[in-house]
């Protein structure tokens, strides 16, 4: 179980690696926007792209993350009750802000918190939504950030769960796709991302009435003279910094996208770019199969020593070519031959040459095991060589301190002796007082001596003698 969670692991992580290379290749003319980037949503292999390095506001693109994370953390059970607080709803006074307005102590579904964020873009909601990641509004925020280091995102800050502009919040083309797709790995997102009809809110406990939210990208509504069919979910976004900013899905011939566009001026220009991305993408590119090879042998190691040796392979994989290039614009670099166990497993690399008429990308994917199961198996029980040297150690380390415990007593017993010898030595050189005779008993005909510092009377043996029964010497 433990090492199919290790592959099942592995394989999300590189499935979420997207490598934008710095060769810029042909796209479509006329494209207004400030950045863009067009890549495959199941590999993240980027096709055309323009600045998308470029840090820029998101807007209401920031969504994505914070509706991932919430999808996250829920894993499908979207029944909690939420209650919206002081905070989710007076830190938008004094904002031109997109809400749905929530009231403090109001109680929701995160179900509908989910899809007003989503459809109405409603900031409010998406504050909520933070406070149940985060504990607060901005540990939701903390959480942004760290997921965004977590998948590597270099030009991406975020100083707030809704995309309301601020100095320090800025992402880029490249760094959303990333988020996207990570996000659409999420249980429920891609329902919540797709969704195209209406969304009924029924009443709470603060609203009285229904609240209805409907779908605002006219990209996405059916009929619409800006209606592109082949988009499956998107987010859009704007503020007066940010302009217009997009990001979406979409497939067509089995070929499936992720387009992200920022920082478009008008929102006609948005609409007419997306459409040319799009249209230049799904008729340039098609999806080629690169069959995979047997790999060398592998050497598992553990312990510090060889185990065994193990076949592995390269994976069959698909990449997205220009219609000028063939399969012979794509190379596969061999692992490493060599895997420790509780390591990242060996992986190849598929290399894209894009000649100038794609991007270059290169997407490291891990090597398919043959047999480590059963060598492990094998060698259940067995003692590697690292821990027999540990267990030499251990027992090197038991064995000394038992010779220093001898050694401390030893030391202990020989300083008693010495010391005794000391007051005994003392002893004898002090001279003895000899008693004062001050009495003759009589009746016992015995000298009476008088101790030295006591009285007569109190002399030892005599305290119940009478003084007749004694005389002066």
């Amino acid at each position: 179980m433990h090492l199919k969670r290790m592959l099942t692991t592995a394989v999300l992580f590189a499935a979420l690696m997207l490598f934008a290379l710095p060769c810029a290749a042909a796209g479509p003319d006329g494209i207004t926007s400030e950045a863009y980037l067009v890549a495959c949503a199941d590999t993240g292999q980027v096709l055309i792209q323009k600045n998308a390095a470029e840090a820029l506001e998101p807007a209401s693109v920031t969504k994505i993350m914070t509706l991932g994370l919430a999808c996250e953390k829920a894993q499908g059970d979207w029944s909690v009750q939420l209650t919206v607080s002081h905070d989710d709803v007076h830190s938008l006074y004094g904002t031109d802000s997109s809400h749905i307005a929530l009231q403090e102590g109001e109680v929701l579904t995160l179900e509908q918190l989910l899809y007003a964020t989503e459809i109405s873009s409603a900031n409010d909601a998406a504050n909520v939504l933070a406070e149940y990641v985060g504990g607060s509004i901005q540990g939701g925020v903390d959480a942004m950030n760290a997921k965004a280091a977590e998948l590597g995102l270099v030009n991406t800050h975020f100083a707030n769960p809704h995309g309301i502009s601020a100095t320090d919040h800025y992402t880029c083309a490249a760094d959303l796709a990333v988020i996207l797709r990570w996000a659409m790995q999420q249980p429920g997102f891609s329902t919540l991302f797709s969704r195209t009809e209406y969304y009924p809110m029924p009443a709470t406990n603060l609203q009285p009435n229904e609240r209805a939210f409907w779908l605002q990208d006219k990209m996405r509504i059916s009929g619409n003279s800006h209606c592109i069919p082949t988009i499956t979910g998107s987010k859009i976004g704007y503020t007066n910094s940010a302009r217009y900013t997009y990001a979406c899905t979409a497939e067509q011939d089995g070929v499936r996208l992720i387009c992200i566009v920022l920082k478009s001026n008008m929102v006609t220009e948005k609409y007419a770019d997306v459409g040319n991305l799009l249209s230049y993408s799904f008729s340039h590119f098609r999806a080629v199969t690169v069959s995979g090879t047997a790999l060398p042998a592998i050497t598992v190691k553990g312990g510090g020593a060889a185990i065994g040796t193990i076949q592995g392979s390269a994976p069959a994989y698909t990449v997205l070519l220009d219609s000028a290039l063939d399969e012979s614009a794509v190379s596969c670099t061999a692992p490493d031959a060599t895997y420790l166990l509780g390591g990242s497993l060996p992986t190849v690399t598929y290399t894209v040459s894009g000649g100038g008429v794609q991007e270059d990308a290169a997407v490291t994917v891990p090597v398919s095991l043959q047999g480590l199961a059963e060598l492990l198996a094998a060698h259940k029980g067995d003692r590697l060589a690292a821990s027999l040297a540990a267990h030499k150690a251990a027992a090197g380390g038991r064995i000394l301190a038992w010779v220093l415990g001898l050694g401390c007593a030893l030391c202990l017993v020989l300083l008693w002796l010495r010391q005794n010898r000391r007051q005994r030595r003392r002893a004898a050189r002090k001279p003895v007082a000899k008693p004062r005779e001050i009495g003759y008993d009589i009746r016992n005909r015995d000298t009476i001596y008088k101790p030295e510092g006591s009285d007569v009377r109190e002399a030892p043996g005599r305290a119940d003698m009478g003084r007749k029964d004694w005389k002066h010497l």
